[in-house]
């Protein structure tokens, strides 16, 4: 006996909640290189500066200009270090967010399903006790007239 399809009434709200986090999951990815890159930059910089300190103290003195746009350039990027950081850590507690409402909702959708499902099973089990039970009962009329 084929019962009614199983058919989520939420659907398209976890679809929504699954691209959702599909989206924060994505901004994640895009922070987190961010980061890499920026951090990338700041090491950059300091073997720059370093570079510059190994080079002939009378030159550095001459190049004053040069140290003081490096360490405003390292400065910089470290506060660009830390933003992306800072971006990081908010995709991830939006990935969290949106992940836990995708969560509730598959989880809605399970107990629907086991729902459903127990329903289907129980209606399936009143026919089949029908059928049974007429089975019986046109056994016992074509006994009974024997």
């Amino acid at each position: 006996m084929p019962g009614k399809k199983f058919r989520f009434s939420l659907q398209k709200v976890l679809e929504l909640r699954q691209h959702e986090t599909e989206k924060a999951r994505q901004a994640l990815a895009d922070a987190e290189r961010a980061l890499e890159q920026a951090e990338g930059h700041l090491a950059e910089c300091r073997r720059r500066v370093d570079e510059a300190r190994r080079q002939d103290p009378a030159r550095i003195q001459q190049a004053d200009a040069f140290r003081q746009e490096a360490r405003q350039t390292v400065e910089e990027t470290r506060n660009a270090v830390e933003a992306c950081r800072e971006r990081v850590e908010q995709a991830r507690a939006e990935l969290r967010e949106r992940r836990r409402a995708e969560e509730a909702l598959e989880e809605l959708r399970s107990q629907e399903r086991d729902q459903h499902d127990r329903e289907q099973k129980k209606a399936s089990e009143a026919f089949f006790d029908e059928q049974a039970t007429l089975r019986h009962d046109r056994t016992d009329e074509a006994l009974s007239l024997l």
